[in-house]
C-alpha cells in the first residue's frame, strides 16, 4: 500500500513539473520528516557558535535577542514561501517563484542575487570548521584543513539527495543531542557551580548597546534561518511539495528558533564579563567553545568541538546541495549556460558541475575573504530575495489574479482572495517586506554596496542574455 501511495505521488509530482514545461529528471522521494531535518541541518543546531562572537560585539551584550527577532521576521517571510511552493512546486526557489509570480525578469535577478546566501555561505562553514580544528592542531597549515573539508563535503554531494534524506535524520538527532548538552551542562555550571551570573533567570542575556547594533545584529542573525528557504530547493524531490514542504517550513523555524534562543541566554549566563575579552580575536571567533571549555573543562570542550565540527560537516552538505539546485534552476531556463548548470549526472541524479563550481568558490574564497563580509554579502542576498518574493505574493493575487485557492478549497485556479483570506495573501506578505526591508537596512554598509555591485552586473548580464529584456525563456511562457 505504502509502495503504491508513493508511486501515485510521483506520479502527481511529475505532473506537476510538466504543467510547467520540464521535464522530471531529479528524483521525488523526500518527505516532510526528511524535509525538515535538511531544513534544520542547513540552519545548523549549534549555529549561535558560528557567529556568536559577531553578534555579541555587534548588539553589545545580547546574541539571544537578535536571534528572537531574526526569528520572528522570518516566519513572517515563511507564509510567502509556502503560499508559493503551493502554486509553483519548482526547482529554483525564489527565482521560480518571484519569476513565475511576479515577472520573470524580476526572478532571474532574484535567484541572481541570492545566490550569493547559497554559493556563499558553504565557505563560512568550512572556514569555521577549518579554523576550530587549528586549535588542536597549529601546525597543520589553514588552507589544507579547508581543503580536507570543503573538497570531502562536496564529494558526498555528488552522491545525491537519497543518501542525504537517509543521513540527514540521524544527522539532526545527533546534532541536537550535543547542542542541548551543551545547554544542560552550561546551565548546570551556572545554577549549581555559581559560574558567571549563578542564576538562571536574569536579564542580562537581552541587554544590548544600542537600536541600531540591535538591529545590525540582527541582520547578521538571519544567516542561521536560512535552512527554511533551502528546503523549498528539493520541491521537485519532494513526494507531496505542495503539503509536506509548507509544514517542514514552518517546523524548521520554530525547532530552530527555540534552539538558538535557549542556546544563545544559557551562554551567555556563564559569561557577563564578556567584554574583558572582546580584544581577543581567538576568544571572539571561538565563544562557545570558551564557555565549554569554563563550564566542563577540557574534555567537555573537546565533545563540544566534535560535536560542532559534525553539525558543521551536515550545514555544508545540505548547503551545497541547496545552492547547486538553485543554478540548476537558472540553467535549465537557460539563463545561465544551460550545458553545464542543468547538466545531470545520470547514475546519481545530482547537477555535479554546480556542486563541483561551488565547492572550488569555497575553497578560493576561504583563504582570500574575510568571513565577516562574507556573511554580510550572504545577507544581502536573502534580503533581497525575501523582499521580493513578499511582494510578489501580492503581485499574483492581486495584480495578476492568477493565484491558486488554499489546498481545502479544491486548489482553484485564478482563485480572488476574499474576506479573512486578505491576511494571508496582502497583509502577512507586506508586513514581511516591512519589517525585512528595515532589518534590511542595518546591514554593514560596505556589505551593502558589494551587493548591490553584484545586482548590477546581473542586470548587465539579463539585458545581453535576453536582447534587451525582450526575450525569454520558452519555459517561463506557461
Amino acid at each position: 500500500m505504502e509502495l503504491q501511495e508513493r508511486k501515485i505521488a510521483q506520479n502527481d509530482d511529475l505532473t506537476l513539473v510538466d504543467k510547467f514545461g520540464y521535464t522530471q529528471e531529479l528524483q521525488g522521494s523526500m518527505n516532510v520528516l526528511q524535509l525538515t531535518a535538511f531544513g534544520l541541518n542547513y540552519m545548523l543546531p549549534l549555529a549561535p557558535a558560528v557567529i556568536f562572537g559577531v553578534l555579541l560585539a555587534t548588539s553589545g551584550g545580547t546574541v539571544a535577542l537578535p536571534f528572537l527577532l531574526a526569528g520572528i521576521a522570518m516566519l513572517l517571510t515563511a507564509f510567502s514561501y509556502s503560499t508559493m511552493v503551493k502554486n509553483f512546486p519548482l526547482a529554483g526557489s525564489v527565482y521560480s517563484y518571484v519569476g513565475r509570480g511576479w515577472n520573470p525578469h524580476f526572478g532571474f535577478l532574484a535567484g541572481w542575487v541570492v545566490t550569493l546566501d547559497y554559493v556563499l555561505i558553504p565557505t563560512i562553514t568550512s572556514v569555521s570548521a577549518a579554523y576550530l580544528v587549528q586549535q588542536y592542531f597549529p601546525t597543520i597549515p589553514f588552507w589544507i584543513l579547508l581543503g580536507i573539508f570543503s573538497v570531502g563535503i562536496g564529494l558526498l554531494n555528488l552522491f545525491g539527495v537519497e543518501l542525504m534524506s537517509k543521513m540527514g535524520i540521524w544527522f539532526l538527532i545527533l546534532g541536537e543531542f550535543v547542542v542541548w548538552t551543551c545547554i544542560l551542562v552550561w546551565g548546570k555550571a551556572v545554577y549549581s557551580d555559581g559560574v558567571g551570573t549563578g542564576t538562571l533567570i536574569s536579564s542580562l542575556p537581552f541587554q544590548f548597546d544600542s537600536m541600531t547594533g540591535l538591529v545590525a545584529a540582527t541582520s547578521l542573525a538571519v544567516l542561521s534561518f536560512l535552512g527554511f528557504d533551502a528546503i523549498t530547493t528539493l520541491a521537485e524531490e519532494t513526494r507531496n511539495p505542495k503539503k509536506d514542504i509548507p509544514r517542514a517550513i514552518f517546523l524548521c523555524i520554530g525547532i530552530g528558533l527555540l534552539t538558538m534562543v535557549v542556546c544563545s541566554y544559557i551562554a551567555m549566563l556563564a559569561i557577563p564579563n564578556w567584554r574583558d575579552y572582546i580584544a581577543d580575536e581567538n576568544w571572539m571567533n571561538t565563544v562557545l567553545f570558551q564557555v565549554s571549555i569554563l563550564t566542563g573543562g577540557d574534555a567537555f570542550g573537546l565533545f563540544f568541538t566534535a560535536g560542532f565540527l559534525s553539525s558543521l560537516a551536515v550545514f555544508n552538505l545540505v548547503a551545497t546541495a541547496a545552492g547547486a539546485r538553485l543554478l540548476y534552476g537558472m540553467g535549465r531556463d537557460n539563463l545561465l549556460p544551460k550545458g553545464i548548470f542543468a547538466a545531470i549526472n545520470k547514475r546519481f541524479n545530482t547537477p555535479h558541475f554546480n556542486i563541483i563550481l561551488i565547492v572550488a568558490i569555497e575553497f578560493v574564497l576561504g583563504i582570500t575573504v574575510d568571513i565577516g563580509m562574507i556573511s554580510n554579502l550572504v545577507n544581502y542576498g536573502a534580503f533581497f530575495g525575501f523582499a521580493a518574493l513578499n511582494l510578489s505574493v501580492i503581485w499574483l493575487y492581486y495584480i495578476k489574479k492568477k493565484g491558486e485557492a488554499p489546498l481545502h478549497l479544491h486548489e482553484q485556479a485564478n482563485w480572488k482572495p476574499f474576506g479573512i483570506y486578505h491576511l494571508r495573501y496582502m497583509a502577512l506578505p507586506a508586513l514581511g517586506f516591512v519589517v525585512i526591508a528595515y532589518v534590511w537596512s542595518g546591514m554593514d554598509k560596505l556589505a551593502f554596496l558589494l551587493g548591490t555591485v553584484w545586482l548590477i552586473i546581473g542586470i548587465a548580464f539579463l539585458y545581453f542574455r535576453t536582447n534587451g529584456f525582450k526575450k525569454l525563456p520558452p519555459q517561463l511562457e506557461h
